[in-house]
């Protein structure tokens, strides 16, 4: 009898242990599977919240570039006191067709002037001045008015001056000071997100003093050297 409780209790404690096992294991595995499920989803928000930082900084580095390239630029420029954005001012549609109408008669001087045309080029100043004239700008508010209220004076101003004046070197000594208002209304008004344009140098301009303007395209025509040496210049800016 007693050899019978032994192996009933034996046996009893057998099955509780039995079931205590059976019932922790998947315990311990679903403990285990929710675990390495948190590291996953830890290691892949990291992923992303270093991938997001990384762009973010990529963005503020091009950012940074674009501003130095403009400042540089700017720095050698005959004239300091023109106005330019920082933050392009954004216009109504309206307005910025009317700038760019600006910036394409512009480019109709400097190609005049590659070709050493003179009387084209006085066609040409005379259509800038009267695009600028049309700009619009009882919209703009704040630094935006500001900014191409100075401009259209400077304009208006060179370009009459421009025309007045008979030989080629005069002119493209205006061409010039035009060509640095134009570099600043394009970044102003963000000009260049219409328009493929580029701020191109001729470091013989002038005596070798140097000078900008601005192109249509990568191929270098120079408005300051004409038919003798066109090709004399090169790229610094993608505007």
């Amino acid at each position: 009898m007693n050899t019978l409780k032994s192996i009933l209790t034996i046996a009893s404690f057998a099955t509780l242990a039995l079931l205590s096992a059976c019932n922790g294991n998947p315990q311990n595995e679903h403990g285990d599977h929710d675990h390495e499920h948190h590291e996953d989803m830890q290691e892949a928000e990291g992923a992303n919240d270093h991938s997001m930082m990384e762009e973010y900084h990529g963005e503020m580095e091009r950012e940074q570039d674009m501003h130095r390239q403009h400042e540089s630029i700017r720095d050698n420029f005959a004239h300091q006191d023109i106005i330019i954005l920082n933050n392009p001012y954004t216009a109504s549609d309206a307005v910025n067709e009317e700038l760019k109408d600006v910036v394409k008669a512009y480019l109709q001087m400097k190609n005049a002037l590659v070709k050493d045309n003179a009387a084209t080029a006085d066609k040409a100043a005379a259509k800038m001045a009267s695009a600028v004239e049309a700009v619009d700008g009882s919209t703009l508010r704040g630094e935006g008015k500001d900014a191409w209220e100075q401009h259209a004076s400077l304009y208006t101003q060179k370009l009459g001056e421009m025309q007045h004046v008979t030989s080629l070197e005069e002119k493209r000594s205006y061409f010039s000071h035009i060509s640095e208002i134009v570099y600043c209304t394009v970044k102003s008004f963000g000009l260049k997100d219409d328009m493929e344009l580029y701020a191109t140098y001729c470091p013989m301009a002038f005596d070798n003093k140097g000078a900008y303007w601005i192109a249509e395209t990568r191929e270098i025509k120079n408005p300051y050297m004409g038919t003798k040496m066109k090709n004399c210049g090169e790229i610094k800016e993608e505007l």
